[in-house]
């Protein structure tokens, strides 16, 4: 009976590694589209991203550049548009098969938090896995079909937001609260102060706060601007997703996080 259960063991490791072997191998050029290719990709790909965030938000090379040294020659790589690939240190694609998605990409990558916008790259990241990897579209279309179900059910739990009013002093988080039905206002002042010029800032935040407005930040918001605003109850912070992370969950997670923080209100049952 040992030796059964053993030999059984060693079938499904075996079984499971051969499957690992034969996963296709996929470099992205920037963390977004490296998210949605895992999610779409799902067991059937395995998936680096070219560029990562470092702790203060900035979008650098993972591993300071090793990662792309250490792409094999021949490999399929993601990019936004020929610009982005550039930007990720890809000067030429001779050495690898590069699918560009776009040409050019249409907005900036900024827009990419959107999620009116998400699920159109997502959809054309589904066309590039498909092209090298046919055999398992259907795979990969029922993986899309779930991250965009996912994603419109985790924009409706974003309504306990509704109404809600912010002062958007974030990068590019500003959509998801949009999204989410939130009212959400540009101080005049934003750019002069995004560059470090806090002329006015602590009378408008005085102002803000005694009209009920709380102030939402991000890691693309300037340092030193975070820097001055650190300490203050009605500040709150839009987290940046991990390279690990499912997408959809994430959102879901920051809503509720957000809702509880500023209405400090237990999670409703």
């Amino acid at each position: 009976m040992a030796t059964k259960v053993i030999a059984l063991i060693i079938l499904l490791f075996t079984i499971r590694a051969g499957h690992a072997d034969d996963r296709l191998n996929v470099s992205a050029t920037h963390p977004w589209l490296a998210l949605l290719a895992s999610f779409i990709g799902g067991a059937e790909v395995n998936v680096t991203s070219i560029r990562t965030w470092n702790a203060d938000g900035d979008l650098v090379m993972a591993e300071r550049g090793k990662v792309l040294r250490e792409i094999p020659e021949g490999s399929k790589i993601i990019a936004l548009d020929e610009n982005d690939a550039q930007s990720a240190g890809i000067k030429s694609t001779e050495k690898f098969t590069v699918k560009f998605l776009y040409s050019p990409f249409p907005v900036n990558t900024a827009s990419l938090y959107d999620p009116s916008v998400i699920p159109f790259v997502a959809q054309r990241v589904l066309t590039a896995l498909s092209e090298w990897d046919g055999q398992n579209y259907p795979y990969y279309q029922r993986r899309l079909a779930e991250f965009q179900a996912r994603l419109s059910s985790s924009i409706l739990v974003g309504q306990v937001l509704k109404d809600m009013k912010f002062a958007d002093f974030s990068g590019s988080s500003g959509v998801l609260l949009q999204a989410a039905g939130c009212s959400l206002e540009k101080p005049e002042g934003l750019e002069t102060w995004r560059k470090g010029n806090f002329a006015g800032l602590r009378e408008y935040l005085d102002e803000a706060k005694s009209r009920g407005v709380a102030i939402i930040i991000d890691d693309d918001t300037p340092n030193a601007l975070k820097r001055f605003l650190t300490g203050r109850s009605d500040v709150y912070k839009w987290e940046r997703p991990s390279l690990e992370t499912d997408y959809p969950s994430f959102l879901h997670e920051q809503y509720i996080s957000l809702w509880q923080k500023v209405t400090a209100r237990p999670l409703p049952r």
